[in-house]
């Protein structure tokens, strides 16, 4: 009893991390743009006002692109841990599982990355291949095995 649930807690632990080392990574190797100094003030002229919401729809585009490209990234990681997973499960069920689960915490995160993207192509896109992973996934891990297939046959 104490077994299977240390190795449910650390399958969780393990999918955590790895969505941990995901979303860090990026933030880590794509950092956020910084946003605009320039801070508006009760008594602005036409031209601080104009430089104002230049500034603010620069940044608003470079965070619309920035999160477009996570989204892609993150996704396109995800389904590489989870087909990792799928291809290491004879190993080590335990970590194995871990892995699968982070890669769905990646997905989910990469797909929330999209929706605030306003892109509503991107996040199709992601969530297209996020579900294409899932399923493939999902029919190879918890599908009936070649094994039983072949014992069923006459």
């Amino acid at each position: 009893m104490e077994n299977k649930v240390l190795k449910i807690i650390f399958t969780l632990f393990i999918g955590v991390m790895v969505a941990l080392f995901v979303g860090l990574g990026i933030e880590a190797f794509y950092p956020s743009p910084v946003y605009p100094d320039i801070m508006w003030q009760e008594n602005m002229t036409t031209d601080q006002e104009a430089a104002l919401q230049a500034a603010q729809t620069a940044y608003d585009e470079a965070v619309s692109v920035r999160y477009q490209i996570v989204s892609i990234v993150v996704t396109a990681v995800a389904v590489i841990i989870m087909l990792a997973s799928m291809f290491l499960e004879k190993r080590n069920l335990t970590l194995t599982n871990g892995l699968l689960l982070g890669g769905l915490f990646s997905l989910i995160y990469g797909s929330t990355v999209g929706f605030s993207a306003g892109s509503a192509m991107v996040t199709f896109i992601t969530v297209g291949v996020g579900l294409a992973a899932v399923v493939v996934v999902g029919v190879r891990r918890f599908g009936p095995s070649r094994e039983a297939r072949e014992a069923a046959k006459p």
